[in-house]
């Protein structure tokens, strides 16, 4: 069995509470009774029969949202198998374009330097298709996977800070839509197709202003994308030049400072369990980076896949509505206890 949509397995553990929940209501319904009236009563009020009423209904409703959260992952039943050949890689390069890119730290600057690398990546590693995604606080398509390696250069010359408009950085967002490029394209390709390797690089000088990258990191690693993370930039603080001339300046009227974050990339790295590298004026990486991509993408290896996926959220969906009606129509255990 496999699932069309695990990233909804969490919801799940909401049953951990559920079952707490109608679990205190019986126990609360048995000290109501008791309450009220002497244990032999109670009994005849309510005698143990009713009370196995009350638990059967209490497990009808457990069961039934159970059976509708399990729904919303999407099983399928998968049948047989066959070898698929693995080769090949698909890159998408994600490049920060935040204006703290323009930063001189390293010549002609961090985004000429990351453009640079990307550019020697490309014409480095053999075959396969390149993508580029550019991201400030929101990522931007750029270039959609292709082969024409001319076509890429050019569109990649063109990237600026100037191209989106809400700047900052979120590495979030730009993995998330990395992820969902490289998802489509995947896809996309016949079931008798071959699939390459899926590979995200990363450019950044490790400023995050959001930090929330953690969980999109571990499903990229869980999704089978490797990720490569460069660094760019020097660690010493640097002013963040404006297009023609000039510098950016805070409210106070004083310079805006710009520091490499090694530890950020860093991280970004290990939670998706990539590889990182850093990139400064003295010392390039694209040679490491391209050997490693191209050892991976000649590789060829073989996958199982299944020959046929038999959905059954529905019949899922199906048994949770008969539990709940036969929930609703069944008689409380107790006359007018609640």
């Amino acid at each position: 069995m496999s699932f069309a949509w695990p990233e909804n397995i969490g919801y799940l553990l909401l049953l951990i509470p559920l079952a707490v929940i109608l679990g205190y209501g019986v126990v609360r319904q048995l000290q109501a009774r008791e309450a009220v009236a002497s244990q032999l009563m109670a009994d005849t009020m309510m005698p143990g029969s009713r009370m196995w009423v009350l638990i059967l209904k209490k497990a009808m409703l457990f069961c039934g949202i159970g059976l509708m959260l399990f729904s919303l992952t999407g099983p399928r039943l998968c049948s047989g198998g066959r070898p698929v050949l693995r080769k090949g890689a698909d890159l998408v390069f994600v490049l920060d374009i935040s204006r703290s890119m323009r930063a001189r730290d390293v010549l002609p600057d961090r985004l000429g330097q990351a453009k640079q690398e990307i550019i020697s990546i490309s014409r480095a590693v053999k075959g396969g298709r390149r993508s580029i995604l550019l991201f400030a606080a929101a990522p931007l398509v750029q270039c959609p996977l292709t082969t024409d390696q001319e076509a890429f250069e050019a569109l990649l010359g063109m990237a600026s800070p100037d191209l989106i408009e809400e700047q900052g950085t979120v590495f979030r967002s730009a993995l998330e839509l990395s992820e969902k490029l490289l998802k489509a394209e995947t896809e996309n390709i016949p079931e008798t197709g071959i699939k390459g390797e899926k590979i995200v690089v990363l450019l950044s000088d490790g400023e995050d202003h959001d930090g929330d990258f953690l969980a999109e990191a571990k499903r990229m690693k869980t999704e089978g994308i490797h990720l490569f993370v460069v660094g760019v930039g020097m660690s010493s603080p640097v002013v963040v030049p404006l297009v023609g001339a000039g510098i950016k300046m805070d409210e106070r009227g004083k310079a805006v400072m710009t520091s490499f974050r090694g530890e950020t990339l860093q991280k970004l790295a290990h939670e998706a369990g990539g590889l990182y590298f850093r990139s400064k004026g003295d010392h390039s990486v694209n040679s490491e980076i391209s050997d490693r991509i191209n050892r991976m993408a000649a590789a060829s290896r073989w996958v199982m896949q299944p020959v046929e996926r038999v959905p059954l959220a529905q019949y899922f969906l199906a048994a949770a509505l008969f539990f709940l009606l036969a929930e609703a129509m069944t008689k409380r255990g107790g006359t007018k206890l609640q």
